[in-house]
């Protein structure tokens, strides 16, 4: 019985193994470099999930940046993803927000931040 356990203990040691092997450290990428894909199918096919932005969180509750063009957007998630460590952006999108009164249209977007392998 006493072998059982050893094998057994042995075994579940060895299955924490690869968990323990640390991958090398991802350089940070240069914000101007990140791409941004508004879909997964347009996206190189193997990639990490980093974060998705102003998706599901508690901050999209009560709030999301707004931003006065898709090119202020793309360049404000292309900033997010190289703080975070990523080095791309997925199902990226852009959704006009009614402005207050009829004033100006405002734009709320959102994205997956990922590093590509």
């Amino acid at each position: 019985m006493a072998r059982f356990f050893s094998a057994l203990c042995l075994l579940a040691s060895l299955s924490l193994l690869p968990a323990c092997a640390t991958r090398a450290p991802a350089t940070p990428a240069n914000p101007d470099q990140v791409p941004i894909y508004d879909s997964v199918t347009s996206a190189p096919p193997r990639f990490e999930i980093v974060k998705r932005l102003w998706v599901g969180s508690l901050r999209s509750s009560f709030g999301v940046p707004t931003y006065s063009s898709e090119e202020d957007a793309m360049a404000a998630f292309r900033r997010h993803a190289a703080n975070l460590g990523g080095n791309g952006v997925i199902n990226f999108g852009c959704y006009h927000l009614p402005g207050l009164f009829n004033s100006d249209t405002r734009l709320a977007c959102n994205g997956t931040v990922v590093r590509f392998l």
